[in-house]
């Protein structure tokens, strides 16, 4: 029985799943802890192929363990943490799970931006504190928002905010990709940041962590949003420049503002002075966007099956290979 590794983060997800996977696969699946050293010595010792991944990110060590030909399957759309790089260098096969989250993050950006609209985090801290300090928030129909990044999940959300919550969906994307913008709610896309962030009421980002891209939610980018407007991080922590968040925070240039990923995770502020949780205008959640039953169950799936296609049929049975 071929035995492959998982993140115990990751397996504790979809532990049912791995199981159903084992009935019907014949690989056994394996939940290990993400301490890189004794995971690299456990793979080397037991001449393990393939180790399914959560977002921790490793060193070499990691990738010079697994074997030429091996795999790094992640748990997740995002390979941001894979140093695909290093992992061509040694002939490894890095692969991720497209598509199978895209309604359970989108979902969770609509809860996050009607939390901010109606101030619930605001509601719930001052209620259960004993207080009665109700707050007036504002309707969302009608309102601007600006979705940074029109991959899968910002489709998916532009059309569950227009079709659902009548709002005016402005895209942002790098590429001016005008296809089925009409039928995806996004009533007009744009190739300029500056014009995306002018005039929105919301500002939402769902891009990949580049070069260009990191840190893109800075003092500058802040100073030019809508004074008062809210801002969401849906995608990756390494997006925003967390104390230049703050600081648009407490000057009030940002209304509020929502985050499900930071730079560092669990949450650690960049500076001590400046940490985002001793505000009152900012909901945090631990990375749970794509953390549903539905697609914890999917993601594992497909993790799986990117594996055994690689192992039993070669890497061009897999169509989820980022690295080729």
């Amino acid at each position: 029985m071929e035995k492959v590794y998982v993140s115990e983060i990751s397996y504790a997800k979809a532990s049912q799943t791995f199981q159903k996977l084992e009935e019907e696969t014949g690989f056994q699946f394996i939940p290990v802890a993400e301490d890189e050293p004794s995971l690299s010595k456990a793979i080397r010792e037991n001449h393990i192929k393939a180790f399914i991944a959560d977002i921790h990110p490793y060193t070499s060590e990691l990738y010079e363990s697994l074997p030429s030909g091996g795999i790094i399957a992640r748990y997740g759309v995002g390979h941001d943490s894979v140093d695909k790089a290093l992992a061509t260098q040694n002939g490894i096969f890095v692969a991720n799970t497209p598509g199978v989250l895209d309604n359970a993050v989108a979902e969770h950006a609509v809860w996050m931006i009607g939390a901010l609209a109606r101030h619930l985090h605001h509601a719930h801290q001052t209620t259960t504190a004993g207080q009665w300090a109700p707050k007036g928030g504002i309707e969302v129909k009608g309102r601007k928002i600006s979705i940074l990044g029109c991959g899968r999940i910002g489709r998916t959300l532009a059309r569950k905010l227009h079709f659902g919550l009548d709002m005016d969906v402005t895209g942002y994307d790098v590429v001016d990709n005008s296809t089925n913008n009409a039928a995806d709610g996004i009533s007009r896309l744009t190739t300029s940041l500056d014009e995306a962030l002018a005039d929105a009421d919301f500002v939402i980002t769902l891009l990949p962590v580049l070069e260009s891209t990191k840190h893109i939610a800075n003092a500058a980018f802040f100073s030019k949003m809508k004074r008062g407007a809210y801002f969401i991080n849906s995608a990756r922590g390494a997006l925003v420049c967390e104390n230049d968040l703050f600081d648009a925070l407490t000057s009030g240039q940002l209304g509020a503002a929502a985050l499900d990923v930071f730079e560092a995770e669990p949450y650690r502020p960049q500076s001590p002075e400046k940490d985002l949780r001793t505000l009152p205008n900012i909901l945090m959640t631990p990375h749970i966007g794509s953390n549903t039953v539905e697609s914890n169950a999917a993601m594992a799936r497909t993790a799986a099956t990117n594996v055994i296609q690689i192992l039993t049929e070669g890497p061009d049975a897999c169509p989820n290979i980022v690295n080729r």
